[in-house]
């Protein structure tokens, strides 16, 4: 959510709201003022959170988490002996600090005889926009890959069954030092990679295509410019995100190829495909490969 959505909406949807309103709208304020938030992190991340070690550092993540703890309600706290009392009473401080008393509160109605009317000039313009990213071959190429991952992953159950099978007839042989069970968990944790990753792929290469085409009309050379940067940020951000995702996915065909070697020929199909997807992003947004996503790849720089 960006900075500037969230001070619209906190000065125009919550004034005058109830109290549950004013404790969502004064956690979102203190969740926009942390400090130790990586600004953008969830731009460019891949969405896997249970995975994610910057969880505590991104804005998305926390406030989507005190969103669904104000949804489910808070019992009132009446004994000051426990921790949680005081965490209430934190909480409205905060509410006061950020809005002032309730009793202060007032719905002035700014904005509310905003009256949208549709520009059929930028309608049309959108729809052809929508239409090129829809068929850029990038975009074709990974809807493609996606549901031939699909299919695969829907026809491997009987395959992957006879793989724990050999295990658990292997494990537990004398003078055998494997650990079988690291090799389940790894093997498990590749068919997850793989089933994340495959749906993830077209949204993202769409949005980095739909950036990279991306053409603002605009009379102020100065603006026109900003807003080229700001597209081709995006898309080279999205494109660094797909050019990750593409290499875990790969990582995991390479070890599932080893488990099931009567199945290498489909592997090699979807390495290929990966391999092309890889290539044309390199080639359609050359910065992608070293742009630097906030908080995720300031440490191990760009990619090999």
């Amino acid at each position: 959510m960006h900075p500037d959505g969230c001070i619209f909406f906190l000065s125009r949807k919550w004034r005058g709201c109830d109290l549950r309103g004013r404790a969502v709208a004064a956690m979102i304020a203190g969740v926009m003022n942390d400090e130790r938030f990586v600004s953008g992190i969830f731009n460019y991340c891949d969405y896997w959170c249970e995975r994610c070690a910057f969880t505590q550092r991104c804005r998305n993540y926390v406030m989507g988490r005190e969103l669904e703890r104000e949804a489910r309600g808070k019992d009132p706290v009446d004994d000051a002996t426990r921790a949680s009392f005081w965490d209430q009473l934190a909480d409205q401080l905060r509410e006061t600090t950020v809005f002032g008393r309730a009793g202060n509160w007032v719905d002035d109605g700014a904005g509310d005889d905003y009256d949208y009317e549709p520009d059929p000039e930028l309608e049309v313009r959108e729809r052809e926009h929508r239409r090129a990213v829809k068929d850029h071959p990038l975009t074709t190429l990974a809807h493609t890959y996606m549901k031939k991952a699909h299919k695969w992953l829907e026809s491997s159950d009987v395959d992957l069954k006879a793989v724990a099978k050999e295990l658990l007839d292997a494990a537990g042989r004398p003078f055998d030092e494997t650990d079988y069970e690291e090799e389940a968990r790894r093997i498990g944790e590749m068919i997850e990679v793989i089933a994340w990753h495959h749906t993830l792929l077209p949204p993202k290469i769409g949005r980095a295509v739909s950036s990279m085409l991306e053409r603002d009309e605009h009379e102020d050379p100065e603006l026109a410019k900003i807003l080229a940067e700001s597209h081709q940020y995006d898309a080279n951000g999205s494109g660094k995100l797909a050019l990750v995702s593409i290499q875990r996915s790969a990582a995991a065909w390479v070890e599932m190829r080893k488990h099931l070697p009567h199945r290498e020929d489909e592997i090699i199909e979807m390495l290929a495909i990966l391999s092309r997807l890889q290539r044309g992003i390199l080639e359609a947004i050359p910065g992608a490969k070293s742009f630097v996503r906030p908080g995720l790849d300031e440490k191990d720089g760009p990619l090999p």
